[in-house]
């Protein structure tokens, strides 16, 4: 067998580096743009002071009423201890 010339070896790995440097050039302009930011309006508080999340509505979903009660603390019991570790 006899090996190729050097310089169509040459030739070809100059064409395979030019063509990786100019797809490495384009997929670096590319993928620095930055997606438009959106804003999402909510018709909800957050009272806890974390981070409210917020999802799309899915078309087809079911609604869901939901009560409003407020929160109380369960009142102590005599019988109960202060701790679960005092026994």
């Amino acid at each position: 067998m006899t090996e190729p010339a050097p310089k169509q070896t040459s030739k070809l790995l100059l064409a395979v580096a030019a063509i990786v440097l100019v797809l490495a050039v384009v997929w670096y302009f590319v993928g620095r743009q930055e997606p438009a930011p959106t804003e999402v309006k909510v018709d909800a508080t957050d009272v806890s002071g974390g981070e409210l999340i917020v999802t799309e509505p899915t078309p087809g979903e079911v609604p869901v009423d939901v009560p409003d009660t407020p929160m109380t603390n369960v009142p102590p019991s005599e019988g109960a201890s202060a701790s679960p570790a005092a026994e």
